[in-house]
């Protein structure tokens, strides 16, 4: 007789294997559950600090106590810590090799294993829930390394309450017209936060960022968006589209999402539409964890949802205004998967002071980039110089005539690529790109380093978000 897990590999074997070129079909949660959720989650954005931080430790407490009787790894790794009542500080750090070799003893409910929710996220039927329970994402990371998570019903239903609820921190009204275009794969969350907003507004057409252009100005020309969400290298074409005549739209709100948000594309949309770009930071580890309210002041984290440490490489915590090396993320809601200090590579700033939006949740500057974004250089006399990829970005998005751009790691230093824009010289363009190039490599005192500046026809996305990626690897030869 065949155990429960293999007919449930059975059960969702797939018809034919997942493609990022097309739509899934995507359960949703019961919209009148999120709604309310929201409703209740939206009063905690006018608590005062001080009760947000008693909210944060309590559940805590309750999930740390959690995690300990429930998962046989959290049991030998930190039980006798919750017992002892040890500050987070005393835990121990887990990263995502830890996490995935870990996977079947972190889970509580013992008839998840990695090997079935890997199953099940290569096939059609990724979007419908495993084990008529949970919710699958998976992610390849900006390390490359794959990463398969669950969210149990009310952890997912409070995910996306969460989303809803921070849409009201930045001020928008809940009859705005949205769209979403991102990832075509339904477990990238991107994805499956759209199918879920378009099961409150139908008439919203289910577009990715691998949809043919011309079908998507058809499409938005037609349910003109009030707000949409989107990768900030696909907010460029929407701009292009717009410039060029073809798209006819009118939105009130752009918000940049998935990607980190170069500091033209808000300057882009402004000079386009004239309207506000807001940014989000999210992980398919933990969902939504912080946006920008109305202000445009930071990004308010959401410290009822989440423990967020940001701490040096020594993981010791940084005060407010110095960009730590890492994150660390502890989540309060997921009991079926629970993350207890979480490395997350991203590059984090603190926000000191209240924000005039009245939300005491705590705030960072936009992510300014990530470990995996570091570029290294190697001058004549072979000393190695590290170059974090927007020392180039920020100055490359400010020059005309480049479409797409993206850095590659070579073997011995680094390459720009550049897609130049149409009508303008590939060569000027190359020319300028050069200059800005070795101009940051001298402010690091690595002035004949190598730099190839390389003009392409197109740069690909990559992975089941489709995402462009800033920095890629050379290819092998």
């Amino acid at each position: 007789m065949a155990s429960h897990t293999e007919s449930a590999l059975n059960k969702t074997r797939p018809t034919h294997k997942l493609s990022t070129a097309e739509l899934y079909d995507v359960e949703t949660s019961d919209q009148d559950t999120i709604n309310r959720m929201a409703e209740e989650m939206a009063l905690r954005l006018a608590w005062p600090r001080q009760r947000v931080l008693d909210y944060q430790q309590e559940h805590l407490r309750e999930i740390l106590h959690h995690a300990a009787t429930h998962s046989a790894y959290y049991r030998d790794t930190i039980g006798h810590l919750v017992e002892s009542g040890a500050p987070l500080s005393d835990f121990p750090v887990m990263n995502k090799t830890t996490l995935m070799s870990e996977f079947d003893r972190i889970v509580t409910d013992p008839r998840l294993t990695r090997a079935l929710v890997e199953e099940h996220a290569v096939t059609n039927r990724a979007g419908h829930l495993l084990l008529d329970e949970y919710r699958v994402a998976s992610t390849g990371g900006s390390s490359g390394q794959r990463g398969v998570f669950v969210y149990d019903r009310e952890a997912w239903d409070l995910t996306v309450a969460n989303l809803r609820r921070m849409q009201r921190l930045m001020g928008l009204p809940p009859a705005l017209r949205p769209v979403g275009i991102a990832a075509p794969s339904p477990v990238h969350l991107s994805n499956r936060f759209y199918a879920e907003m378009r099961a409150m507004f139908p008439d919203s057409p289910p577009l990715s960022v691998v949809t043919p252009m011309e079908k998507v100005v058809e499409a938005l020309s037609r349910y003109l968006p009030d707000s949409i969400s989107t990768y900030p290298s696909f907010i460029r074409r929407l701009a292009d589209e717009q410039v060029a005549g073809r798209l006819k739209i009118a939105p009130i709100l752009m918000r940049s999402v998935a990607e980190a948000l170069a500091p033209d594309v808000r300057d882009l949309v402004r000079a386009t539409w004239n309207i506000p770009t807001t940014n989000s930071y999210a992980s398919t580890e933990a969902g939504i964890m912080g946006s920008e309210c109305r202000e445009q002041s930071g990004i308010h984290l959401c410290d009822d949802m989440f423990l967020t440490e940001i701490v040096d490489d020594a993981y010791r915590p940084v005060s407010a205004g110095t960009t730590g090396a890492k994150v660390l993320i502890t989540t309060l809601f997921n009991r079926t998967l629970p993350i207890v200090r979480y490395e997350l590579s991203d590059y984090l700033t603190a926000i000191d002071g209240p924000c005039l939006c009245g939300c005491a949740f705590q705030r960072i500057k936009d992510i300014e980039g990530r470990r995996e974004e570091m570029l290294r250089v190697w001058t004549p006399d072979g000393r190695e110089v590290a170059v974090h990829a927007p020392r180039f970005w920020f100055h490359l998005v400010r020059v005309s005539g480049i479409k797409q751009y993206q850095f590659v790691q070579l073997p011995k230093g680094i390459a720009i690529r550049i897609v130049p824009t149409v009508g303008h010289n590939p060569e000027t363009v190359r020319n300028e790109v050069d200059r800005i190039g070795r101009a940051a490599l001298s402010a690091l005192d690595a002035p004949e380093g190598h730099l190839e500046v390389q003009i392409v026809e197109t740069i690909e996305r990559s992975g089941a978000a489709a995402k462009q990626k800033l920095v890629a690897s050379a290819p092998a030869t």
